[in-house]
């Protein structure tokens, strides 16, 4: 039987159920506004401090590798941990008081910031109630959606929302949507969203970390600080000086603000954080947000740590930026041959299709119940796959139980199968989300069996090990040559069959079908899925996973 533990959440109060599923499941299965990100443990997104209870992670498992992202002794990720009993979790900086609505709301205004930065001011049709650092959803056709940090104070703006949007190539809504927009226009908003608010501590000094359009997330958390006279100061990476838009307002809170200064921080000067340790601040006493990339995110944290910030005085949100721009980060350079995309590909695209997948791969393992059918949950997934817009699925739909999950995906499976109590699940997705494909298939463990356990473990340390191989400049066919010693260096045979692939805009057949496993190049970021499985060598024991490769999964 699949028990299910009460956890409640401080210091809203809101309580919800989890059973064997990851705690990132049961919240967004039942409809709390959760930050995450990467799901792997390394962006730190949905990182909450554990005040009762007990969990299990697979990082606290024998021999697991540690989460990217570094933890105090109190602290637990959702995507990465599961419910052991009844427990009370901490959120800093998350308002689940404030429920998300869909508001419309109207153009006002528009104007370009730099070359590349577009300012959209809208009027919603009802007032948002919105912490500063906090987002809002732009709901577009078929279910798609687009994220933009509001970078302002709405409550002291006459309840306008200000977006300071970058234009990137490609991208449907900044390139195609955005610049088609004119006054009087309207648009759904959904929210607001996000962890990384101003925290009603006491006036310790802050210190704000931006990289690229990161800052917009971070203004209102400096209007704030400048508000209450705290003294702040603001480290904004980017790639050239046109990065820095919003000079003229920074040179005149300066002015205004005997305790604010700021540092435009170059790439060709080093990273954000390193030239703020460089400065001497007291981090015992400092608090710390940033927003940006998430390799900033997590080196930091790491540094600021190191140098005696309080691990809860380090507040954030990662992010992976929707396409692309010339100037910060272009797209890679296809080979013409193995890697052509069709005339709608972008960056923008493959990542919310990439996060819609990631969402609807969350919602369907939190609705699989022990003692349903193969069948049953398939039919299940097709329902929530359409419930969230997926026009079709480029692929079927995958789901294997127990004995099943040795077989490959288009192996003939027991559609009469049912979950057990002690069970291991694959979950493969291949939906299409505004012409875009997304893939991305997990395995789920119900229950503790130490096998189906060690199975999904050493499912992601081979993923893992596999794209830092990748990162090495190895080619696809290297690359699986390398998976396949790691897979058996921990005791598992890799299943060869599947050999990864290419992505793009729908369908990438028509471009290439190569499969990753037979690329003699090294592969491009955000071209390719790879695609681990494993099997146990005796045992009818298998997993699965698949991610695009990209640099900051």
């Amino acid at each position: 039987m699949n028990t299910r533990h009460i956890v409640e959440l401080s210091p809203s109060g809101k309580t919800f159920e989890a059973g064997d599923e990851l705690l990132l499941d049961a919240m967004l299965a039942n409809g709390l506004s959760v930050p995450f990100s990467c799901r792997r443990g390394a962006c730190g997104s949905c990182k909450v401090v554990v005040a009762e209870g007990t969990y299990r992670a697979k990082y606290l498992a024998p021999d697991a590798p540690a989460p990217c992202y570094p933890l105090a002794a109190n602290e637990m990720l959702l995507c990465q941990s599961h419910a052991c009993g009844d427990m009370r979790l901490e959120i800093p900086g998350w308002s689940l008081d404030t429920p998300a609505r869909v508001v419309e709301a109207q153009v006002v205004s528009k104007r370009a910031l730099s070359p590349d930065i577009i300012e959209l001011v809208m009027m919603p049709d009802r007032p948002l109630v919105v912490r500063a650092g906090q987002y809002l959803k732009f709901c577009l056709v078929d279910g798609d959606s687009r994220c933009f940090s509001i970078a302002n104070l709405p409550a002291g703006d006459d309840g306008r929302l200000v977006f300071q949007i970058r234009q990137v190539s490609g991208g449907l809504f900044s390139e195609t949507l955005l610049s088609d927009l004119d006054a009087g226009d309207l648009l759904q908003l959904e929210g607001p969203f996000g962890a990384c608010t101003w925290q009603e501590t006491d006036d310790s000094p802050v210190v704000l970390f931006a990289t690229g359009t990161g800052y917009a997330g971070i203004k209102p958390i400096l209007l704030t600080a400048l508000a209450r006279n705290v003294e702040v100061t603001l480290y904004w990476g980017g790639a050239q000086p046109a990065d820095f838009y919003d000079r003229a307002f920074l040179a005149d809170a300066s002015a205004a603000h005997p305790g604010f200064c700021w540092h435009p921080v170059l790439a060709s000067q080093g990273r954000v954080q390193e030239v703020a340790l460089s400065h001497g601040h007291a981090w015992e006493q400092a608090q710390v947000y940033a927003c940006g990339n998430a390799a900033m995110i997590r080196q930091a944290r790491e540094q600021c740590l190191d140098a005696g910030l309080p691990a809860h005085r380090f507040v954030a949100e990662a992010f992976v930026p929707s396409g692309c721009s010339g100037a910060q980060t272009p797209l890679p350079a296809f080979d013409p041959i193995w890697e052509k995309v069709g005339p709608r590909y972008s960056f923008d695209g493959m990542l919310a299709a990439r996060d819609q997948s990631i969402r609807a791969l969350a919602a369907i393992a939190s609705r699989l119940k022990v003692g349903m059918t193969t069948g049953e949950a398939l039919d299940m997934a097709a329902e929530q796959l359409q419930a969230m817009g997926a026009s079709h699925t480029w692929h079927p739909t995958y789901i294997r139980f127990g004995d099943d999950t040795v077989r490959p995906p288009r192996e003939g499976i027991d559609r009469q199968r049912r979950l057990r109590a002690s069970d291991i699940a694959v979950v493969d997705l291949g939906p299409v989300w505004d012409g875009y494909e997304g893939d991305y298939g997990d395995t789920f463990v119900f229950g503790d069996s130490p096998l189906h356990l060690a199975c999904r473990a050493a499912l992601h340390e081979v993923f893992d090990e596999t794209r830092e191989a990748w990162l090495r400049g190895l080619t696809g066919r290297e690359l699986y040559d390398f998976a396949e010693q790691s897979a058996v260096s921990k005791g598992w045979r890799l299943a060869r069959n599947l050999a990864g692939h290419r992505l793009a805009d729908f369908p990438h057949a028509l471009f290439e079908c190569k499969d990753l496993a037979d690329l003699e190049i090294p592969p491009s970021e955000m071209a390719w899925v790879l695609e681990i499985q494993l099997c146990h060598p005796t045992e009818p024991v298998g997993g699965f996973f698949e991610d695009i490769l990209m640099l900051q999964a």
